[in-house]
């Protein structure tokens, strides 16, 4: 039932839309509502539009969309650059570069907020982590990683004024196989990362937080509950039967809540002869993994996807982000007649 109170917010605007712009359509996606001038030529409409938009962002009735944007072109020569061509019923984009952004980006992230869509980045321990050994190894680095850690995330979470929340990446390792030492260098590491962070969201109390990796490798973490949502580690996953996999192991730990899981899939690759990313089987994953949101769990919440490598789907010569448009609407489809 509550899925229908989402489709009808969202809904009521189509018969509007459809006499203003004379198409025929069920889904938002089909409405190219951002094309130059319809804002200026029939404002009362776009106006509309955005508040039901918003409307429906901000229900708890729908499944959300997380995506991360590849923004490292700071001279941007293709629409493709631009998060504000992204689809409108995104709820979340993490970009993926937050330093020293550039105006037009900052531009672009004003637009996609009129659109309800938060605008965030990451902060992944397993990035800081790697990256020190590999310092390590080259002999750049030679002070303890607890050190390093602190700095580094001290340092990201600096970047944080422009943005509307903050993905806290966490896979570690399974503490269940640690030696007794093993698992108290864990627990002091984690302490340190989820301190810096829980330490942000407190002072930034309208900002929202949400995790990703493997809630099971947590120890001694109450951190999920402030957590938004919980982006399961399943972008590497080659087929949707191991999605159910991945979710009941995150439930190992009884502290991990179970209404807020979302699995992540990636587009598929730029590269012709990669036909292993972005697929289960010969199938595209973001399309095998919505209908996956679609169908019911007893013991847990499906609550949608988060996309990698969004900004490949824009590349299409019928339409942009087809494959990310299709996949929203598996999951949210439109109230039809």
């Amino acid at each position: 039932m509550k899925r229908n109170k989402s489709n009808k917010i969202f809904g009521a605007l189509l018969p509007i839309l459809t006499m203003a712009l004379l198409v025929s359509c069920t889904d938002v996606e089909s409405i190219d509502i951002n094309r130059p001038g319809l804002e200026e030529q029939s404002p009362e409409l776009y106006a509309k539009y955005l508040e039901n938009l918003n409307a429906y962002k901000s229900s708890d009735d729908h499944k959300v969309a997380y995506a991360w944007f590849d923004n490292s072109v700071k001279a941007p020569y293709s629409r493709a650059h631009h998060i504000s061509d992204i689809p409108d019923s995104l709820d979340v984009v993490s970009m993926m570069y937050p330093a020293d952004l550039a105006e037009f980006e900052l531009a672009d992230m004003a637009a996609v907020r009129r659109k309800g869509t938060k605008v965030v980045y990451t902060i992944s321990f397993d990035r800081i982590q790697k990256e020190y050994t590999d310092k390590v190894k080259e002999g750049v680095e030679t002070g303890v990683f607890s050190t390093y850690l602190k700095a580094e995330v001290d340092r990201l979470i600096s970047y944080e004024s422009s943005f509307d929340g903050i993905i806290a990446e966490y896979k570690g390792k399974n503490p269940i196989y640690m030696s007794a030492a093993d698992k108290e260098e864990a627990k002091a590491n984690q302490d340190i990362f989820w301190g810096a962070v829980m330490a942000w969201k407190q002072a930034n109390t309208t900002k929202f937080l949400t995790f990703q990796g493997y809630p099971e490798n947590l120890i001694g973490q109450s951190v999920l509950t402030e957590c938004r949502h919980i982006i399961l580690a399943t972008d590497d996953v080659d087929a949707v039967e191991k999605l159910s996999v991945v979710a009941r192991q995150a439930m190992l730990s009884a502290s991990t809540p179970t209404d807020r899981f979302v699995v992540a899939v990636s587009t598929v690759s730029m590269d012709a002869a990669d036909t292993k990313t972005g697929f289960y089987d010969k199938a595209r994953a973001i399309k095998e993994a919505a209908y996956w949101i679609t169908e019911s769990s007893a013991d847990y919440t499906k609550a949608g996807i988060a996309i990698y490598n969004i900004q490949n789907d824009y590349y299409n010569a019928d339409a942009i982000y087809p494959y990310v448009k299709e996949a929203i609407n598996i999951m949210n489809p439109s109230p039809r007649k």
